[in-house]
């Protein structure tokens, strides 16, 4: 029975010293290092690079213990990051990372005056490169649904709508305010309701603008698209 017990212990210190071995080829062996790095990020390297080079990566730094975790973490303070990805190329000895930034639909002003941009997805964040051209929200009261509210109107409105809007404002229901200048009108009121059916109500205020009686109006109220009230 003890022959036995022990008829595998050779084969077995064996794999422990392979892997011992193999921890540092891997983990401390400059053999797998950090030859080069290669940091892209919209134009941002400046703000970024000081945050991660040489805290987590390296020249020398063996590719092992390049941590995506700690990248990670030590970017989370910038909320205009949208995706990050980490590329370790173990046989070219390099680091690729490639850093995304959130596309702004809107901006706003927060409570202490400062501007606030978000995104498609309602998600509010401040930007190094602040960008042009997009609509300023006012909100009643500023919050995540108010945001994604707004967000869903604008992926949902065609631009002739929009492009040339005087105020879009959202109140303490969450309901939108928008006024724009289109043909025909120079100052057209629309109230929206809420965020849905954004596609129903266009269609109905498509087919009130193309009736001779309201060619002069100057607000439709598109909360009820079935019964649509025109001023």
């Amino acid at each position: 029975m003890r022959k036995r017990r022990f008829h595998n212990a050779p084969v077995i210190v064996l794999a422990i010293a392979l892997l011992g071995v193999a921890g540092y080829f891997l983990g401390w062996s400059k053999v797998l290092a950090v030859r080069t790095i290669e940091i892209t990020a919209a134009g941002n390297e400046a703000i970024v690079e000081p945050l991660i080079v040489p805290r987590d990566l390296r020249i020398g730094l063996p590719i092992a213990r390049v941590s995506v975790q700690r990248i990670n973490s030590d970017l989370a303070g910038l909320s205009w990051i949208n995706e990050i990805k980490v590329n370790r190329r173990w046989l070219a000895h390099d680091v690729r990372i490639v850093i995304t930034e959130r596309e702004a639909v809107a901006q706003y002003l927060d409570s202490k005056g400062s501007t606030e941009y978000f995104d498609s997805t309602g998600h509010n964040f401040t930007s190094p490169n602040p960008p042009t051209g997009i609509p300023t929200i006012d909100f009643a009261t500023e919050s995540p649904i108010a945001r994604t509210a707004i967000a869903t109107f604008l992926s949902q409105t065609p631009s002739d709508l929009t492009s040339n809007l005087l105020s879009l404002e959202v109140n303490k229901k969450n309901e939108i305010q928008l006024t724009t200048s289109i043909p025909g009108y120079q100052a057209l009121a629309i109230s929206w309701g809420s965020a849905e059916e954004i596609p129903l109500k266009v269609k109905v205020l498509r087919q009130l603008l193309t009736l001779p009686e309201n060619n002069k109006i100057s607000s439709v109220d598109l909360s009820s698209p079935l019964t649509p009230i025109v001023k």
